[in-house]
């Protein structure tokens, strides 16, 4: 089993896009796919997108609900 990663998500004032985002990462051990395809039952242009720096040891994935990062309302 993987560690949870670490989500920056967005919109960030979306309280429930983000609290169900982390929930499903809670709840299972997902892979971006994964996440991507649960989030879009909800939110159908949902995209999650790990970001790869070879330095970094930490698990980190962008998750938009939009498809793409948004200002805050």
């Amino acid at each position: 089993m993987q560690s949870r990663p670490v989500l920056i998500l967005n919109p960030r004032d979306d309280t429930a896009f983000t609290g169900y985002a982390a929930e499903l990462v809670t709840d299972a051990d997902l892979t971006p796919e994964q996440l991507q395809r649960l989030l879009r039952e909800r939110y159908p242009l949902a995209t999650v997108r790990p970001r790869d720096l070879s330095s970094e040891r930490t698990t980190v994935w962008y998750v938009y609900r939009d498809g793409h990062w948004v200002p805050r309302a």
